[in-house]
């Protein structure tokens, strides 16, 4: 790009139809100088991390090591797509065979959204089923594009039907009562990233 060079990947982070353009470090501020005023007449804004995970989450796209932790299964996320179960051998095979077959799922990933004028969960605050500790909220946010606050949040398993309500219990004690919504929240066919 006038000189840069340049590599362009094709990424799909925020579930929209997006470009990456690495450069040497070197470049980078005279890429950036670049690339704002070819994109001037546009109305080109640049935009920040926390506008990255809300568009994400907006597309149900699970963070590892957010969403995630160091004890959650791909069942419990929702992610066995992604295990090879084909193959004869992989890192973690002979433990996922024994807890699939050892114990039933305790919590499940799910969706919520919760009303335009609930506050905001933060991540980490408690689900809560009959006085018990069921599970944790990973991600929330405001959506303007959808309507109100939609988050992620582990549950208990026979409460991870779209349409179920679930108890989050807020820092001051308080309880905001979400409904369990299948995600993507946002264009769920995907269809944005193919424009």
């Amino acid at each position: 790009i006038e000189g840069i060079p340049v590599r362009l990947l094709r990424v799909g982070f925020v579930g929209e139809l997006g470009y990456e353009v690495h450069v040497p470090a070197s470049y980078g501020e005279a890429l950036w100088d670049r690339v704002m005023e070819a994109g001037k007449e546009f109305g080109i804004a640049p935009f920040g991390v926390e506008t990255q995970r809300l568009l994400r989450l907006e597309k149900g796209h699970i963070i590892i090591g957010q969403d995630t932790d160091g004890l959650t299964t791909p069942a419990e996320a929702d992610m066995l797509w992604a295990v090879g179960k084909k193959k004869p051998f992989f890192v973690g095979k002979r433990s996922m065979d024994i807890m699939a077959e050892a114990r039933p799922l305790e919590r499940k990933l799910v969706g919520f959204t919760l009303p335009e004028d609930s506050p905001v969960p933060e991540e980490c605050l408690l689900v809560i089923k009959e006085d018990k500790i069921v599970g944790r909220v990973t991600s929330a946010a405001r959506s303007e594009a959808c309507g109100g606050i939609v988050g992620l949040a582990y549950v208990h398993p026979d409460d991870s039907e779209p349409g179920t309500k679930i108890n989050i219990k807020l820092e001051d004690g308080a309880y905001v009562y979400g409904t369990v919504t299948p995600f993507p929240f946002y264009d769920p066919d995907g269809k944005r990233q193919e424009l």
